[in-house]
């Protein structure tokens, strides 16, 4: 039922809110993934002022992980005041660290960003973490944990 609901609702030209909430985990453990308004205006603002750019310069970019409410981010293993939660971060996947590296670059050159985080694991999975406030003032820390061999 919320599948449905959500796959019309378009946060920006090119992400929807079902994109932005989709989680294997919430599906397999039966739960209610939906943000508030005020969790869905913060999901359009970042998507209009860092995802939205980045897609439309990059083409297509995958979102690993979006809203998380917090029995979700709970059950993913996220910090406590998880900016996830708000609807003010995204995890973007990324094929590889080159790639990665590109899209950290981009968004400290074209973006206001809250944080930005170069994250990966012992497996090799790269990804990207970005947040941003609506409502308060942006900090633009980053930490560019880029590895040097892998």
């Amino acid at each position: 039922m919320i599948l449905k609901k959500t796959q019309k609702k378009m946060l920006s030209s090119h992400f929807s809110l079902n994109e932005m909430i989709y989680s294997e985990t919430a599906i397999n453990h039966h739960i209610d993934n939906m943000p508030s308004e005020t969790e869905i205006e913060n999901l359009k603002y970042l998507c209009e002022k860092i995802l939205e750019p980045m897609r439309q310069h990059f083409g297509v970019i995958r979102i690993n992980s979006g809203f998380r409410c917090p029995l979700l981010n709970q059950r993913v293993g996220g910090v406590g005041n998880s900016q996830h939660q708000f609807g003010e971060a995204a995890d973007i996947r990324c094929c590889d660290k080159d790639l990665a590296r590109k899209y950290f670059d981009f968004i400290v050159a074209h973006c206001v960003y809250d944080q930005l985080l170069f994250e990966y694991n012992r497996c090799g999975i790269f990804w990207i973490h970005v947040s941003i406030k609506r409502d308060e003032k942006n900090r633009r820390m980053r930490i560019e944990n880029y590895p040097a061999k892998h």
